[in-house]
């Protein structure tokens, strides 16, 4: 664990107080804390605190925790309250002089020091936004609150009219205000926290005491027994050790004096009233809160004491301690009666009374003085002579004492009365006997001296002095006492302090305390059972049960979580075989089974308390089953004959049967006739074969004073199956009964049979849970209660039987209590069997009239509206809800189990069954019925009568759990679209029910209105500092309540539902959730979730504002601030701002953060505004610049800036996660609110702190073998990734303003992304591929995709991160091998480590998208520093590196690797264009064609193939990086001409191996162009949908790319044959020729776009001379010629560039022309005749081509004719100047015909155009999108623009062809 830091709050620094720096802690935050250990344990700043040396001290003395008044004291405050030291507020935020005046006005009524009431006053400023946002709601939020929770329909509710919350004010907000800073109110508030922090202090003084004493009772109690951490537990023995130590000022007194020396003066105070001066207006709740607060704290105080008394304390206390105790006690008439009337303080007197009473017996240690008494080694010798019990005038005073008490009645004074009555009598008899021994020795020595009388003989003699005597009317004092006591009924005291401690120290808190003050009054029992003063009886029996039983009522044992402790109590009644054991419980076995219900009372008790074997076998269970004796009344017919005298020597009526003696028969229709004649034929059919007493048997006769006479027998048997046989008798449809008295059983005894039944079970289940082995029950027991796993009849028929009987009669007797708590137990007893055997549940469950069936209400409706409504307890609702939840649970934990093989569900031999009996549609429509019915309950019960409220509290808490639990299953998991698919498909129905009632649209609020309520019951704080039972429900009722709320809006989010009324409700209802966040840290998290969804959820509003939807309000997404009052919003902001401080609870801090991220995130305008500036808008409006001055607390943006940039670096996984919430806070508001935020430049420090931690990050070592390690690094790489957005925002607003300084800090910084952000993920392809498989082979019909968390919950780095290994282990953990021989193997081990392993494959996944921002924005200052360009070029490898050998899935990284691909585009984009073609730019070619080569495992079928689209990627990609080699116009002409020649392929160095780039580009050649070219084709043949021109046009371009690169000048003819050989040719002129068919719509017409494209193509194929020639000799003209396409061109007027479609002129011109050009370049006369009678082939297009520029009809002139005519007049000059040298060239001059095309006239219209350039301008039009660009394009140092100059361009090259000078 790390270091705890030093105490930080040892001094007031008020200026860090007031701006919300320093949160001080206190006293009563101390003690909330502390009442959840768990969480307490949690806040590094309260371990911090309780273990600072002046913390100690003061718990040391906690009646006196404040120093008096001192010249020091007065320093220390003059010195915090100086100017100087505290900064002024213009606001008004804080007062100076108000916080000075309120602590000397403190000082000088409490009498401490000013500086300690300065403190207090702090706290008092620090709490008034908690006090105030708690002091009720404001009007408008009543009534929003009243119309959300529905009170209005509530009626007679319990506990809604009598909420202070709902309290309407009676003022305005601004009278509201000036009453809460009034100085009678502060003054109030300084009194209220001055009183309630002594309490605090005590009360954790006591606690923590009690918790360190744990050490010394483990050994006794077991090594389980704890209640807190260790370190808790050595704080409390350091606290109890310095309390111990005698205090120098007051030698002689101990601890406990000290004590009662506070009570003494607390009380004292009391009756000298109230002398505080306190302003009128206040003075009298001043006076009542003053005086209760001084009655708390004398209860603390002696519960404190008996704390020491009882646990701190070794031997006994010092006489003068006790007397001083007993005189106080008896002055103040042992708290009998108290003289005020308050309800507050009538509700203490119990509370005192049980504390006097028990503190007395813990000071008289009656176990210790009676066991040392009576022990055989004559312990009391070594007692200490100062020991208080031979202490004559002690004992003469504590005797008075009691002497005097006796005129008090029954009182707190009985019990000890009781004790000492005892421990008297046995010091008497001791004396006595010791005196007779002097006696006799004196007579054996002949009247020598006698030996000193000691110190017991002097107490016994004066127990016998006349003063004492006559106290006692001349009666011994131990028998007037014992008489007295047992007259005022001693033993149901102790029975009422017994149920009062339970219910007082009921949670889990005051665990020890209780435990102990049980054990006080065991011991008591078992010293008044030792003395024989007390016999077995009704009183007795009741004392002890309700002393061993405590506070483990069914449903409580059942349900709770702690680890599986046996109870003390039962532990050392159990372990006592000298006493409790043999009096008590073998004393009611013995009278078993003629006094039954004693016996199994005292089982049941037992069977919840002890901790049972490893077998699963519960002790109890092996006792009854072990009987050895049974007690019953004779039948009325035995006599002599059948039970005959024995051993009459002996005188103690022994007997033995002559006859057999049955113990059940089963009754026949007709008479039963003589006894003996029955049995006379033992073997008949009426007499039960088993439970036979035989003949022979011995035994005793107790009772014969009445006939028939009370025998009992020595006959072993098992008292579990006599309880089965008698119970079976119950049932009507059973002729079986009791044969001695011929009657079935008793429905009391039925009731605790049966209850007994599921306690054992339970009990056993229990174990099996806490050995990891849930749902098994041991077969011993289920064979000893004769239940059967797949048996028809047995104990759970006969249940069954009982429970439908019970069912029927409660519905036509209604109000039948005995009938309703039979249901009660039966319940229980299903509760249990539905873990051990669903199989009897399930179909019992169908055929039951519990439920609706067929339109008829069920029983359970019937009883609860006619029975439980009008007795006003829900004992049986109560079950019902926990056997649905139980149903559930079963219904989907064995959903795979019942699909296996039951081999598998015999894990550790237990015997249970995973088969339910039914068919799963069966199952899913019994649990729909049942949820529906809950529903309807759940819609009413807040209305209802209770006796108890705890009643209607677990009723909201079991259905809220239920609920949650169905939604959970059936949403959390498996993203299968249908919840019926999913493994948890038996729970779809209720499911689905569920979410269409509470997450529908409608306005109705029956289902929401018990939600809220019980949210409204939450923000009742219990700032009590005693805990009573009933306050841990309540507090699980809230949570249940969030938990719930929290999921159903999660789902209604998942599933995209519209903004539903229950959301609409809770956002009514948010002054509610914000005054929970203000009452108890067990809230908040909870809270803040729930508001995080809440603004999530909020956006689906706007999202659905523009569906036509009258019910949705389209105005805008809901603003949480506004629907809470100013104040309240102002107070709840406040708080909110403090991040849990001052505790600073880890997980509430990350909580709060969350939400403020989605705050700024999600269109929450005012609340945002608020975080990034601290005030709210109305203070903001209010506020005038000049007079902003410090707030109360610092803005939320301010202080995640401050903390981030502060030092250092954590490692634990913990911080990270903090750390990480922040910054996603930071960087939502910076891409939501940049403008509010301010220039992101100005956080250098910030900033800063993120470059040092990349830097940091980069010399970290990466421990992978840990979880620890793993989970750190996954939360370091989130970091990293929120910071390079961070730093992508920064750079942009840096090149915004041109500041390229920041690159200096930056690129150093960038080593951990650079060597980390691109590798591959670290994705355990082993681990995954085997997991998957294996756990499909084992477990048929289950995937792994089946645990996959959905989005329902938030996912969370760690062990659940992707799969769900909580709900895996509950559906698979049936079988041995999903948990393993030992943690962490087998399939759970797997599940987690993968569940690791992707988590951290997920944060450098995050890394890689963080570092994408970041380098997609340095790609446009790459240009301004050489190293930046480095490590882009780096990216763009890595990136091609990464996707060439990646072998992880493409299903789960295929996404990744396109994204990779994007980002390699656009970072090679910039490269080309910033010109930057280094040796280390060109490099990128061999990685990027690795990346092609290794993604494309057939060139030839590429294009139809699914990853065609990351293969287009990485073409472009291709393109660009070809671009890098083409040559710059910076190059040399030397440099030019090394690249074109064959000496730039040969090696550097002569044993590099490098690649020649030339063979690479002839592989791309053939690959992607040729083999490419011919997939796309074929592509498009086959599906023209999957196939894009683009395509084409990138592989051309490619090709034309590759083609100009120089050093493939050298390879031209290798180029050729790769095309040669694939048939591209031939490919694209049967593009062509179908391309009047392949075309695409486009404005209305269709365009041939891929005759253009295939021209192209073929017109750069035609660039490589050797292939032009293989094309001239194919034929391509005459293929060309005979496409469909060409006819166009044959049209009267041919095509121009305004004729439809306007793409045949364009392929005209671009690709015709051209290609002839370029043939008759390479091929040269040969071709000249060919290529003239092609074109003249279109006479109309040539003549339209001459007249294009004609000034009379070309109206137009675009760039296209200006190419078109260069070309022909090109082509014109080659074939004239080819005829002219006809005979020259080889050939005939006739063999070329002339050209159909007007040369002449064209040259008169270029000379004519040239001459009026103006004109020329005029007519210039632009065509297409390439004119449009070019003619935005200005011409430098000139006229015009590049489409003017280019078309005059063409022109008068055009006219140098035909001749023009």
């Amino acid at each position: 664990m790390a270091p705890i830091p030093p105490y930080s709050q040892a001094d007031i620094d008020l200026s860090k107080c007031f701006n919300g720096e320093q949160q001080l802690i206190s006293w009563e935050l101390v003690y909330a804390a502390l009442c959840d250990p768990k969480t307490a344990s949690k806040s590094i700043a309260l371990r911090q605190f309780v273990t600072a040396e002046p913390i100690i001290d003061i718990l040391s003395q906690p009646w006196k925790p404040f120093p008096e008044d001192s010249a020091q004291e007065k320093s220390r405050f003059e010195t915090a309250t100086a100017p100087i030291s505290v900064a002024s507020s213009p606001d008004g935020q804080h007062n100076l002089d108000e916080i000075k005046a309120n602590s000397l006005w403190l000082a000088e009524q409490a009498t401490i020091s000013p500086y300690a009431a300065l403190r207090l006053a702090v706290i008092e400023w620090q709490s008034r936004p908690a006090v105030q946002l708690l002091s009720g709601l404001s009007e408008e939020e009543a009534l929003s609150v009243q119309e959300a929770a529905g009170f209005a329909n509530l009626g007679g509710s319990t506990f809604i009219p009598n909420s202070s919350l709902l309290a309407t004010p009676s003022t305005g907000r601004s009278l509201s205000d000036a009453h809460f800073d009034s100085p009678e109110q502060r003054k109030a508030r300084l009194l209220s926290l001055y009183l309630s922090t002594r309490i605090s202090i005590l009360r954790v003084s006591q606690l923590l005491v009690t918790w360190g004493c744990t050490n010394t009772l483990r050994p006794q109690y077991g090594h389980e027994y704890r209640v807190c951490d260790n370190w808790l537990e050595q704080l409390g023995q350091t606290v109890a050790t310095r309390q111990t130590t005698r205090d120098p000022r007051t030698p002689g007194l101990t601890f406990i004096d000290r004590c009662l020396q506070a009570a003494k003066a607390t009380w004292g105070s009391l009756e000298d009233a109230f002398r505080w001066n306190v302003p009128e207006s206040i003075a009298d709740a001043a006076v009542e809160q003053w005086t209760t607060a001084q009655l708390t704290e004398i209860v603390h105080i002696l519960h404190l004491t008996l704390v020491h008394a009882d646990l701190v304390t070794t031997g006994f206390v010092l006489p003068e301690t006790i007397t001083t105790w007993f005189d106080f006690a008896l002055e103040r008439g042992f708290f009998t009666e108290i003289p005020f009337a308050s309800a507050d303080q009538t509700a203490l007197l119990p509370i005192l009374q049980l504390l006097t009473s028990l503190l007395s017996l813990a000071l008289l240690n009656v176990d210790k003085v009676l066991g040392d008494l009576d022990s055989d080694t004559q312990k009391y010798e070594t007692w200490d002579p100062s020991s208080y019990v031979v202490d004559k005038a002690t004992v003469k005073t504590i005797t008075t004492v009691f002497g005097y008490a006796r005129q008090l009645g029954p009182s707190p004074a009985t019990p000890p009365a009781f004790a000492w009555a005892l421990i008297t009598f046995k010091l008497t008899a001791v004396g006595r006997a010791t005196e007779e021994d002097h006696e006799r020795l004196l007579e054996r020595n002949n009247g020598a001296s006698a030996p000193p009388r000691t110190q017991i003989e002097e107490v016994a003699g004066g127990l016998s002095e006349n003063d004492i005597l006559e106290m006692f009317d001349r009666k011994p004092p131990y028998e007037d006492l014992a008489e007295t006591c047992s007259g005022f009924q001693v033993l149901d005291l102790v029975t009422r302090l017994a149920e009062l401690a339970a219910s007082t120290f009921g949670t889990a808190t005051d665990r020890i305390s209780q435990d102990r003050i049980r054990c006080l009054l065991l011991q008591l029992i078992r010293a008044a059972l030792a003395s024989e003063i007390v016999a077995y009886g009704p009183e007795l029996i009741l004392a002890t049960h309700t002393i061993i039983s405590g506070d483990r009522d069914m449903r409580r044992w059942k349900d709770t979580d702690i680890p599986r402790h046996a109870d003390p109590m039962v532990a050392m009644f159990l372990a006592d075989e000298s006493i409790l054991r043999p009096i008590l419980l073998e004393q009611s076995r013995t009278r078993y089974p003629y006094e039954t219900i004693p016996l199994l009372k005292f089982c049941s008790a037992l069977a919840r308390g002890e901790k049972t074997a490893h077998d699963g076998m519960p002790t109890i269970a092996q006792i009854l089953a072990n009987t050895t004796t049974l007690m019953q009344r004779l039948p009325e017919s035995y006599g002599d004959r059948e039970v005959a005298s024995d051993r009459e020597e002996e005188g103690a009526n022994y007997v033995r049967l002559t006859v057999d003696l049955p113990q059940f028969i089963t009754r026949t229709i007709s008479s039963f006739g003589t006894s003996r004649r029955l049995l006379s034929a033992r073997r008949s059919n009426n007499v039960e074969e088993s439970l036979i007493v035989p003949a022979g048997t011995e035994g005793n006769i107790v009772d014969d004073t009445v006939r028939p006479m009370v025998a009992i027998w020595h006959y072993p048997h098992s008292a579990l199956e006599y309880f089965v046989r008698l119970l079976s008798t119950y049932s009507v449809d059973s002729n079986r009964v009791e044969y001695a008295s011929q009657e079935t059983v008793p429905v009391e005894t039925a009731v605790e049979i049966i209850g007994l039944f599921a306690d054992l079970m339970h009990s056993s289940l229990k174990a099996s849970a806490y050995r990891g082995d849930d749902g098994t029950c041991s077969p011993e027991l289920l064979s000893f209660l004769d239940i059967g796993v797949d048996r028809d009849e047995d104990t759970v028929n006969i249940v069954l039987a009982i429970f439908e009987q019970e069912l029927l009669r409660l519905c036509q007797q209604p109000g039948n209590e005995d009938s309703l708590e039979l249901l009660v137990k039966c319940t229980q007893f299903l509760g249990a069997l539905i873990l051990i055997a669903p199989n009897r549940v399930w179909p019992w469950l169908i055929r039951s009239r519990l439920l609706e069936s067929d339109g008829n209400g069920g029983s359970l409706a019937s009883i609860l509206i006619g029975t439980e409504m009008v007795l006003g307890r829900y004992d049986f609702l109560i079950g019902c809800i926990q056997l649905f939840h139980a149903l559930v649970k079963d219904a989907v934990g064995r959903s795979v189990a019942r699909k296996s093989s039951s081999k598998a569900l015999t894990r550790f031999n237990a015997a249970t069954s995973s088969d339910s009996g039914t068919s799963d549609k069966i199952m899913s429509s019994t649990l729909l019925t049942f949820g529906r019915t809950l529903a309807s309950v759940y819609e009413s019960f807040l209305g209802w009568r209770y006796g108890r409220i705890e009643h209607r509290l677990e009723i909201s808490i079991s259905i809220g759990s239920a609920f949650t639990t169905i939604l959970n299953l059936a949403y959390g998991v498996d993203d299968a679209p249908k919840l019926s698919s999913k493994l948890t498909g038996s729970i779809a129905p209720v499911a689905e029910y569920i979410t269409s009632l509470y997450l529908s649209k409608s306005d109705s609020n029956l289902p929401t209105n018990p939600i809220l309520a019980s949210l409204l019951s939450g923000t009742e704080p219990y700032f009590g500092s005693i805990l009573p039972s009933g306050s841990t429900l309540w507090k699980q009722q809230t949570q249940t309540m969030l938990a719930f709320s929290n999921i159903l809006v999660r789902i209604a989010m998942l599933l995209n539902k519209p903004w539903t009324h229950l959301e609409q409700q809770l956002f009514k209802a948010t002054p509610l959730l914000a005054r929970l966040y203000a009452t108890s840290d067990s809230y908040k998290g909870s809270v803040v979730g729930l508001l995080e969804n809440l603004v999530q959820g909020a956006i689906r509003v706007a999202d659905a504002a523009g569906e036509k939807d009258e019910q949705l309000d389209k105005r805008e997404t809901p603003s949480l601030l506004g629907h809470l009052g100013p104040r309240t919003a102002k107070n709840f902001l406040s708080i909110l701002s403090q991040l849990d401080e001052p505790l600073g609870i880890l997980d509430i801090r990350i909580g709060v953060w969350n939400l403020l991220s989605a705050v700024v995130s999600c269109k929450q305008q005012w609340f945002a505004l608020y975080l990034l500036t601290g005030n709210t808008p109305r203070e903001a409006i209010r506020t005038k610049p000049a007079t902003t001055g410090p707030t109360r607390s610092k803005a939320l943006l301010s202080r995640a800036l401050f903390d981030l940039a502060q030092p250092g670096f954590g490692r634990q996984p913990s911080s990270w996660q903090l750390q990480t919430a922040m910054l996603e806070f930071v960087c939502s508001a910076q891409n939501h609110w940049s403008w509010a935020m301010g220039d992101i430049r100005k956080h250098k420090p910030f900033i800063q702190k993120l470059l040092s931690f990349l830097k940091w990050l980069a010399k970290e070592p990466n421990n992978q073998r840990t979880e620890e390690g793993v989970l750190a690094r996954s939360y370091q790489n989130r970091f990293a990734s929120i910071a390079c957005e961070i730093l992508t925002m920064y750079m942009h607003a840096c090149r915004q303003v041109g500041d390229v300084t920041a690159l200096k800090d930056l690129v150093p910084s960038l080593t951990y992304l650079e060597e980390n952000a691109l590798s591959l993920p670290s994705y355990n392809v082993s681990l995954h591929s085997n997991l998957k498989r294996n756990l499909e082979e084992k477990f048929r019909g289950v995937t792994l995709s089946n645990f996959k968390r959905t989005t329902l919950h938030p996912d969370k780095f760690g062990r659940s991160f992707f799969y769900d290994t909580e709900l895996a282990s509950s559906l698979l953990g049936f079988d041995s091998n999903w948990f393993g021989p030992r943690e962490g193997q087998g399939f759970l081990g797997e599940v987690i480590r993968a569940n690791l392993n992707l988590g951290y494959v997920e944060s450098q996944v995050q890394l890689f998208s963080g570092w994408r921002l970041l380098a997609l924005e340095l790609r446009h200052v790459m240009d301004k520093d050489e190293r930046l360009q480095s490590i882009l070029i780096k990216v763009v490898s890595q990136c091609m590196v990464a996707n060439a050998s990646s072998s992880l899935p493409e299903a789960l990284f295929g996404q990744l690797m396109a994204l990779r691909a994007d980002l390699s585009s656009a970072l090679v984009q910039r490269i080309a264009s910033a010109n930057i073609n280094n040796a280390e730019a060109r490099q990128l070619l061999h990685p990027i064609w690795g990346a092609i080569v290794a993604s494309t495992p057939d060139f030839d079928t590429v294009f139809s193939r699914d990853g065609v689209q990351y293969h287009r990627s990485l073409l472009k990609i291709l393109y660009l990086a070809l671009r890098l080699h083409l040559v710059n116009p910076t190059d040399s002409s030397e440099t030019i001409e090394f690249r074109s020649s064959f000496r730039a392929s040969v090696p550097a160095k002569r044993m590099d191996l490098v690649e020649p780039i030339s063979s690479l580009l002839l592989e791309i050649l053939d690959s992607t162009v040729a083999k490419g070219f011919r997939s796309l084709a074929t592509q498009l043949h086959a599906n023209s949908q999957s196939v894009s021109p683009n395509d084409f046009a990138l592989l051309t371009s490619i090709l034309q790319m590759v083609l100009a690169i120089p050093e493939m000048i050298s390879y031209t003819a290798p180029a050729a044959l790769i095309f040669s050989n694939s048939g591209t040719v031939r490919f694209a002129t049967s593009l062509f020729s179908w391309s009047d068919k392949l075309t695409l719509p486009s404005n209305g017409i269709d365009d041939p776009i891929y005759g253009e494209l295939s021209l192209l193509f073929l017109l750069s194929l035609s660039s490589l001379p050797s292939l032009a020639e293989t094309m001239a000799v194919d034929g391509v003209l005459s293929t060309l010629n005979s496409a469909n396409i060409m006819s166009y061109y044959r049209r009267a007027s041919g095509m121009g560039p305004f004729d439809n479609p306007s793409r045949l002129y364009s392929i005209w011109t671009k690709g015709i022309l051209p290609l002839c050009l370029n043939l008759l370049s390479a091929v040269g006369p040969p071709i000249a005749g060919e290529i003239a009678s092609f074109l003249n082939q279109y006479p109309q297009q040539l003549a339209r081509a001459s007249n294009a520029l004609s000034s009379r009809s070309a109206s137009k002139i675009t760039l296209s004719i200006a190419s078109e005519t260069h070309s022909l007049a090109l082509l014109a000059g080659l074939l004239e100047k080819y005829r002219a040298q006809g005979p020259r060239l080889g050939i005939q001059a006739t063999d070329i015909p002339v050209l159909d095309w007007d040369r002449e006239n064209v040259k008169e219209d270029i000379d004519s155009w040239m001459a009026r350039k103006g004109l020329l301008r005029e007519r210039i039009v632009v065509v297409d999108e390439g004119d449009a660009a070019l003619y935005g394009k200005k011409v430098e140092g000139g006229e015009g623009n590049e489409l003017e100059e280019r078309i005059i361009r063409e022109l008068q090259a055009a006219g140098a062809c035909l001749g023009l000078s």
